[in-house]
């Protein structure tokens, strides 16, 4: 990244960071194009995509920015705001995991991917679980308990001795 380059990549997350986001997907976008292999910028134009509404496109970019970098912080803690947002909590579960392993230990960063981390988890122990399970069949209640009253003993005669 060149100098020019990295003082276009500081304005745009700071227009990001201000929630510019008409000056920053402009900025976003020419250094994804000029550098189609950088990861961050992938995830931070897939989070400008996002606060515009298309979120298909931010999805794409996102998913490109994983596998470009699925090791790499920006992607990650990005990916698992998008799935936050998304209410996807499991996967938005994972990337936060994946961002604050990255993260240098004591940092901002990491401290960021811990509370978002914190905040993914409450959110999962409040929400409903929705999965599909087979019925349990249960014997009726007569089946398990003895007989009350006299007990009769039947005789051959059909008659009942009591």
């Amino acid at each position: 990244m060149t100098a020019e380059q990295a003082e276009q990549y500081r304005a745009g997350l700071i227009a990001l960071a201000r929630e510019q986001i008409a000056e920053a997907e402009p900025l976003l976008r020419s250094l994804a194009t000029e550098l189609p292999d950088d990861p961050d910028v992938r995830a931070f134009l897939a989070t400008a995509w996002f606060a515009q509404g298309r979120i298909e496109a931010a999805r794409e970019a996102m998913s490109l920015a994983l596998t470009l970098g699925p090791e790499r912080f920006a992607p990650n803690i990005k990916a698992g705001e998008f799935d936050l947002r998304l209410g996807d909590l499991d996967a938005a579960e994972l990337h936060f995991k994946q961002a604050l392993r990255v993260a240098v230990h004591g940092s901002h960063d990491a401290a960021a991917a811990r509370t978002l981390l914190g905040e993914t988890r409450r959110q999962a122990s409040r929400s409903i679980v929705r999965q599909a399970a087979f019925p349990r069949w249960r014997r009726p209640a007569f089946l398990h308990r003895p007989a009350r009253g006299r007990l009769s003993t039947p005789v051959e005669d059909g008659g009942i001795i009591e």
